[in-house]
């Protein structure tokens, strides 16, 4: 797999790509061979399971996106609220909100 993603950021360098993207949960040191292997920078779209910011840095990721998971961590807070004022009839998942 990671030589089919090499022979990808090759052609994606030679088309005048500025960088990569890898999507998914990752594993800082399963990246790292992609950021030594090839010219382009290499981000990633972090969401659960992703490390923490400071270990992609550190094997070398250019940008860390949080992409559509903050949106979808709102969705579930909306969820979780509606859920519990319709079954509870209580608002404690609306606690720290924002003003």
């Amino acid at each position: 797999m990671l030589d089919e993603t090499l022979a990808r950021a090759r052609a994606y360098a030679a088309a005048g790509a500025d960088g990569i993207f890898v999507l998914g949960a990752l594993d800082a040191e399963a990246v790292r061979p992609l950021v030594d292997s090839q010219p382009l920078p290499v981000n990633v779209l972090a969401g659960p399971g992703a490390p923490p910011v400071s270990e992609l840095a550190g094997a070398g990721i250019a940008r860390i996106s949080a992409g559509s998971s903050i949106a979808e961590a709102a969705y579930a807070l909306v969820r979780r609220v509606a859920h519990e004022l319709l079954e509870k009839g209580t608002t404690t998942e609306l606690e720290g909100g924002f003003d």
